[in-house]
């Protein structure tokens, strides 16, 4: 089957571009060249974001609000379904991701239909091998499923192949100077782990014969603020004493506000003008913690008046004095948990010889600002974007967020918006 664009992976990023198509009328026009999204699960939507047992650090209308003034019948009529009405009724706070999980699948379902009516190809059970670049540019992709393989030629490919958070890193990332694995191996967990369901359930088993228990979360993310309520709130019969749970952190926790004249007025000051998006006014707009997580770090910080949390200590890695500390706290701790992040669980390329076209290991992103993957040397790869965690995408210009922001972001909202909408744009050009 030869094609003009192939999206690899239909969960949240991958199905997001075509989202924005649709709503904006533009799907018609991209399936009308070839257009075929791949899914290895059996049908396209949530991917694996249901699987976690936490809430949203996203305000729940922001997945909703694709379904407004949209050009597209199939996410008009979406509007009315249960699932987006659970959210609509969690206007202004977070939603628990399970509930996100259904409303994406509801998703999903609706632009398989639009997807369909528009002449596009949907291939689900299907998962991606590798892709191999043809003489003319173009890219054969190789496709496993339970009843055989196939391929598809295409001229572009979108990979939102999504990230995974695994143990190798730890065997050569330092933390405090020293590698976590495999001294701590008998002690560790992932983040992941904790923020799955089953994950509270799981810690309880671990530290329940344990007197005084200690816990050290290494890492300064949203995943690690997350692991740390997911303790706090879930893991009831644990009796976690005062400065029980430590949080180690490299870089200073950031709070997000609507703006820097709300922040002074919470009496938080520890920002200048290039924390402030210049297109939103919003401070710390990309790396500032929201919701439960923010209100978790503004406790631990005393930030407007909010009441200690006694049993959650900070303890940031800024020189060998805080190393030394930090390798006592790492040595007594009774469970560490590694919140050191995704890296992309990217699509082997090759290129026309057959040889595996290297591609940048985390921390360099996988994609440039125009989500256009890059290969070890920073050259865009021809014809290949990528979105999704861990692809390392950082808004700028139009798409706002706070100079000084060092990183990555993701966000469905971003995805459908912004990003989304350049990926689109650029395969239509």
């Amino acid at each position: 089957m030869r094609l003009h664009t192939t999206f690899i992976g239909g969960g949240p990023a991958g199905l997001a571009p075509l989202v924005w198509a649709a709503r904006l009328g533009k799907l018609p026009r991209l399936a009308e060249h070839g257009l075929a999204i791949v899914e290895r699960e059996q049908k396209l939507g949530s991917g694996t974001i249901g699987r976690y047992a936490i809430t949203s650090d996203t305000l729940s209308e922001t997945f909703i609000e694709c379904l407004q003034d949209s050009a597209d019948t199939e996410l008009s009529a979406l509007r009315e379904h249960p699932a987006t009405l659970e959210i609509a009724a969690h206007r202004g706070c977070g939603i628990p991701l399970s509930t996100a999980g259904a409303f994406l699948n509801a998703l999903g379902d609706a632009m398989t239909c639009s997807i369909k009516a528009a002449g596009g190809h949907i291939l689900v059970g299907y998962e991606a091998m590798q892709s191999q670049q043809c003489w003319e540019g173009s890219w054969l992709t190789r496709l496993r499923s339970p009843v055989g393989e196939t391929e598809l030629q295409s001229r572009n490919l979108v990979l939102a192949t999504g990230a995974m958070e695994t143990r190798a890193p730890l065997l050569e990332l330092p933390v405090a100077g020293k590698p976590l694995l495999p001294r701590f191996s008998h002690k560790l967990m992932l983040s992941g782990e904790v923020l799955s369901n089953g994950g509270s359930e799981a810690v309880t088993r671990r530290l329940a014969r344990t007197r005084g228990a200690r816990v050290v979360i290494v890492g300064g993310s949203h995943s690690a603020v997350s692991a740390a309520n997911v303790l706090l709130t879930k893991c009831g019969s644990i009796d976690f004493g005062r400065d029980a749970i430590t949080l180690m952190h490299l870089r200073p926790l950031r709070v997000f506000y609507p703006s820097a004249a709300d922040a002074l007025a919470d009496g938080y000051a520890a920002f200048t003008t290039d924390d402030i998006c210049p297109v939103s006014g919003r401070l710390f707009r990309l790396a500032g913690f929201r919701l439960e997580s923010r209100e978790l770090v503004m406790r631990a910080l005393g930030i407007g008046g909010r009441p200690p949390e006694p049993r959650l200590r900070l303890h940031r890695l800024v020189e060998q004095e805080s190393y030394a500390v930090a390798q006592r706290l790492l040595e007594d701790a009774d469970l560490i948990i590694a919140a050191l992040g995704y890296r992309p669980n990217a699509l082997p390329l090759l290129d026309i010889g057959g040889k595996v076209i290297p591609l940048p290991q985390p921390p360099s992103p996988l994609v440039d600002q125009y989500s256009r993957v890059l290969d070890i040397n920073g050259v865009p790869v021809p014809g290949v974007f990528g979105i999704g965690l861990a692809a390392g995408f950082v808004p700028s210009g139009p798409l706002g967020g706070e100079p000084s922001f060092r990183g990555q972001t993701n966000g469905i909202w971003q995805w459908q918006n912004g990003v989304g909408a350049m990926i689109i744009d650029s395969l239509l050009t």
